[in-house]
């Protein structure tokens, strides 16, 4: 389905970000420290770069459009938001191999969770059409 409205900037975003998340993957499944250092600096330029100001836009219009989406999705968007910030930038119990794996594996499902189930839910929503993707 095409995307409209604010659902189009970050459908489009969505590609990097599966991008990354397979490199992610393939990083880690390798176990190769050095190579997850280094992943671990694409992750967080990419957390910098597109991810918080994404989250913060889908989040804007999770609250535009809360009669729009029903409860299960909404709140695991947002667990899943909280889990990605936390593993792209925040403490993490995790050791770094298992980090990287596990912020590829989420990052992946999260977006196609979004393409599949949110965006559709979203999109019927007339504030959505004519909602700006700034954050507020």
């Amino acid at each position: 389905m095409p995307r409209i409205g604010a659902l189009l900037s970050l459908s489009r975003e969505h590609h990097s970000s599966l991008v990354i998340a397979r490199a992610a993957r393939q990083v880690a499944e390798n176990g190769d420290n050095a190579a997850c250092v280094t992943m671990m600096q694409r992750i967080e330029e990419h957390w910098q770069t597109v991810l918080c100001e994404h989250f913060a836009r889908e989040e804007q219009l999770l609250r535009l459009a809360a009669d729009a989406v029903d409860a299960t999705s909404a709140d695991r968007i947002l667990a899943e938001h909280a889990e990605l910030r936390s593993l792209a930038c925040g403490p993490c119990e995790l050791d770094l191999p298992a980090r990287v794996q596990r912020f590829g594996e989420l990052l992946a499902a999260h977006v196609r969770y979004e393409e599949r189930v949110l965006f559709p839910q979203l999109q019927s929503h007339p504030s959505v059409d004519s909602a700006t993707t700034e954050s507020t």
